[in-house]
């Protein structure tokens, strides 16, 4: 298993943060490979299928054979992108002479692994690219930069450093993830160098009032009736802390699905003077899934979130439990106000 890089500083537009002979050993398995599968997190995110599809179609035009793998579908707002309906949930890792794995921050999340633990067995190579702290470094080789804003803004790079062209198609995918992990270009994350690159993408033709569209101004009505139910049981807690959840009976009820509560979590994570917030979500019968997010810049939500098995980045974690929700209401007698008189 390769090993953890050095820590090295936010690197320069020209510049990426690996060593150049990790980069050109990593081209020259892209060059050698005739048939690639490319995996995407469990749950799929903007950042982890644009990265993908990227990927796919830069190699594609190179006459390769590549395959887009994740456990679950796309999101809705995803399916702008070119052969976003063309990802498997399944597959044959003896049909492979290449795996690739993105924006995945921990090996769990790719899930396959669980029922194909060849994947993880180095019977053939495994390039891991990703952004995220937590990731463990269980590619044969990683390119894990954790102080990118997206994971796309690192494929941007090597494609940059690899003399890939960037086809109107594949800055559409590059924008999706960097336009969705930097919350609309409104997190902290966006630095002078994330909206340089957004500018390349669209000199490139990516079409950024698509990906606002598709992503933040198409919202269902069975979504609205999800958020609301989410939104009327928040509450912040006596630590500041905005905490609610939704069930299995809310999205049966709601007629939606849990990529549905996609965007909510921001939405908690705006109340004044909150620490952080917290989105509890039934996934499935017997799955919590925890969502964190937080302003502050005192507080690493990846370290809350590995208490939990999960991970992430400091101001937006996750993790997933075994269990069920079920609702508790307290109530407390507090003193009357001293001023007030009993009436006689």
């Amino acid at each position: 298993m390769a090993k953890r890089p050095s820590k090295m500083n936010l690197y320069h537009p020209s510049k990426l943060p690996f060593p150049t002979d990790l980069l050109d050993e990593v081209k020259g398995l892209l060059e050698q490979a005739q048939r690639i599968l490319i995996i995407s997190h469990r749950g799929p995110d903007g950042d982890t299928v644009g990265c993908n599809l990227a990927l796919k179609q830069a190699l594609n035009s190179q006459g390769k054979h590549v395959t887009s793998a994740c456990v679950d579908p796309p999101p809705e707002y995803a399916f702008v992108l070119k052969g976003a309906f063309h990802f498997v949930n399944d597959f044959d890792l003896n049909d492979f002479d290449l795996v690739i794995v993105v924006d995945c921050g921990a090996r769990n999340l790719m899930t396959f692994h669980q029922s194909k633990p060849e994947l993880l067995e180095e019977k053939i190579p495994l390039i891991n690219i990703d952004h995220h702290p937590s990731n463990d470094y269980f590619g044969t080789h990683n390119l894990v930069h954790d102080s990118a804003a997206a994971t796309a803004f690192t494929i941007y790079h090597l494609f940059k450093y690899w003399d890939f062209p960037i086809t109107k198609d594949i800055a559409e995918c590059l924008m999706m993830g960097l336009y969705y992990d930097t919350g609309s270009f409104m997190h902290s994350n966006t630095s002078g160098e994330v909206l340089q690159m957004a500018a390349d993408l669209m000199n490139s033709g990516a079409r950024i009032n698509r990906m606002v569209k598709s992503m933040f101004r198409s919202t269902p009505a069975n979504q609205l009736k999800l958020w609301g139910r989410i939104m009327q049981r928040a509450r912040v807690t006596n630590q500041n802390a905005v905490v609610s959840a939704v069930t299995n009976q809310d999205f049966h009820e709601c007629q939606a699905t849990p990529n549905d509560t996609s965007g909510v979590i921001d939405y908690l994570n705006s109340v004044p003077n909150s620490k952080f917030s917290i989105l509890l979500a039934e996934n499935g019968p017997d799955k919590i899934k925890g969502s964190l997010r937080t302003q502050d810049d005192n507080i690493d939500l990846s370290k809350i979130a590995a208490l939990f098995g999960g991970g992430g980045h400091k101001k937006a974690a996750g993790f997933t439990l075994p269990g069920k929700l079920e609702p508790e209401i307290t109530w407390k007698i507090r003193p009357a106000n001293s001023n007030h008189k009993t009436e006689q």
